[in-house]
């Protein structure tokens, strides 16, 4: 007998994913050509250009049979979260190719990857130092594109949490799943080159060099945060050029399709978002209290001040660019800074964490509890946010959604206690992992051991599409029953 519901419920249909599956590949292969083209000019090795050359040869051969599969059938939701979710697992492995070329193990191959797709910027390897710029480039690059898929599927990474969030954050809902997400793309892929070229250009007015300001701003407006040197913003010759990374990082943590809605109708758009005012008022209260933090453990009070905001912005924004080592931070300050990556940016941004409009959906709960105990029995009070109307789906999706997250990162946490780290550096650099922020406190390491380098890959692949993708990727019934055929 068949459980309440199941016959509403449809599997994904594998011809319809392979069928876009093939037009990924070809994207692909598109965006491995400008590493091919960077590796023949400055690899050090042939091997290397050779390997990425046999990626694209690889990805045009999948697309050439894979287009052969023809589909009329409109994408389904889960369908679309299957496709994002198998796209995010692929190019990690297929990318570990050259790095294998390089004598890199497989372990920190992938972790590599796994962080420059998913926009984390953790690293395994030892310092950056010496590098041949295909090297530092390519992890760059992988992060610009693999923000920019996150903005592009953002339609298609959580079912109603995801259409919810689209709507408290006043964006269309499409009725046409891919129509609504190529139109989507279009919008935010001009979005997105023009803030990585505006940045490009302010670091080179402000005297950057055109080598890191590509390699940084690359990195910043997908909020991925692999600096092309170990010391990331405290090697930089001005701080001036700290700040033009941070202002990217900023624009880069709000919802993209902002910029669209301001240029169409205005300033209004982004003067009555609500994920920008609290986005305001996080940074102003973290980087209060992260400066009085280090000031009470003996640090001066303008030395306090400058590098609590530029780590609290990097926290935030989940871009994981650091002007200090965070071992060095008292303790009252990292766990200031796991508050703030665990919030993250805005919803259909390329920051990480649980999102902004979830904590407001969190808040307002709160408030609606509170207010409740004050008015007679029968009295019905609406939750808002901002001028939108909240409702019991809007509340639901959140929670799941702040529960999954936190319950990932109390479960990845318990096995570094258990191998003997410390608890509050292991619980900051698991938060850093699953949040996609790219800050450790020097646990992540090639000395790590591999079981838990494999727990943080996993982080980032649940903290990058909001870990709902990944429990329908999962899920039997995604796979077996009945499937649609109009």
């Amino acid at each position: 007998m068949s459980q309440p519901g199941s016959e509403l419920f449809f599997a994904v249909r594998p011809k319809l994913i392979g069928h876009y599956f093939g037009q990924f590949c070809l994207i692909m292969a598109a965006l491995n050509l400008v590493t091919l083209v960077v590796s023949l000019l400055t690899a050090p090795d042939w091997r290397i250009s050779l390997s990425y050359a046999l990626i694209i040869l690889g990805l045009l051969l999948a697309w050439l049979v894979l287009k052969r599969l023809r589909v009329s059938q409109r994408m389904q939701m889960n369908e679309a979260m299957v496709l994002a979710a198998l796209v995010f697992l692929v190019v990690p492995f297929i990318m570990t190719i050259p790095l294998l070329v390089s004598d890199i193990p497989f372990m920190d191959a992938l972790f590599e990857t796994v962080s420059a797709v998913t926009t984390t910027g953790l690293s395994t390897l030892p310092g950056m130092e010496g590098k041949p710029l295909i090297f530092t480039f390519s992890r760059a690059w992988m992060q610009w594109y693999g923000g920019l898929g996150i903005v592009v599927f953002s339609l298609a990474l959580v079912v109603r949490p995801g259409l919810s969030a689209l709507r408290l954050a006043a964006m269309d809902e499409p009725d046409d799943l891919v129509g609504g997400t190529r139109a989507h793309a279009r919008r935010v892929v001009i979005v997105y080159g023009v803030l990585t070229l505006s940045g490009i250009l302010l670091w080179l007015v402000l005297g950057g060099s055109l080598r890191d300001g590509v390699l940084y701003i690359l990195s910043a407006v997908s909020t991925g945060g692999f600096a092309p040197t170990s010391g990331s913003f405290a090697d930089l010759p001005h701080v001036r050029l700290a700040w033009v990374v941070t202002l990217v990082t900023l624009a880069g943590s709000l919802p993209l399709a902002l910029y669209h809605q301001t240029w169409r109708n205005g300033l209004r758009p982004l003067l009555d978002n609500v994920e920008i005012r609290l986005l305001a008022t996080l940074l102003l209260v973290f980087t209060a209290l992260v400066t009085v933090s280090m000031w009470s453990d003996g640090t001066p009070w303008s030395t306090a001040l400058h590098h609590a905001s530029l780590m609290v912005c990097s926290a935030q924004t989940t871009a994981g660019f650091s002007s200090l080592d965070p071992a060095t931070l008292d303790p009252g300050s990292k766990l200031l800074l796991i508050l703030s990556m665990l919030v993250g940016g805005g919803v259909g941004s390329t920051a990480g964490g649980f999102k902004l409009l979830r904590l407001l959906v969190l808040l307002t709960l709160i408030r609606h509890f509170v207010r409740t105990m004050s008015v007679p029995p029968n009295t019905v009070l609406r939750q808002k946010i901002g001028k939108k109307i909240l409702e019991q789906d809007d509340v639901q999706d959140a929670l799941m959604i702040i529960l999954l997250f936190i319950g990932a990162v109390l479960l990845s946490w318990l096995p570094f206690v258990a191998y003997g780290y410390d608890p509050l550096n292991a619980l900051f650099d698991v938060v850093s992992a699953t949040a996609t922020v790219g800050l450790s406190t020097g646990i992540i390491g090639a000395e790590l051991p591999n079981p838990l380098k494999g727990i943080l890959c996993v982080d980032m692949f649940l903290g990058r599409l909001e870990c709902v993708a990944w429990l329908i990727f999962f899920y039997h019934r995604t796979w077996f029953g009945r499937k649609r055929e109009n």
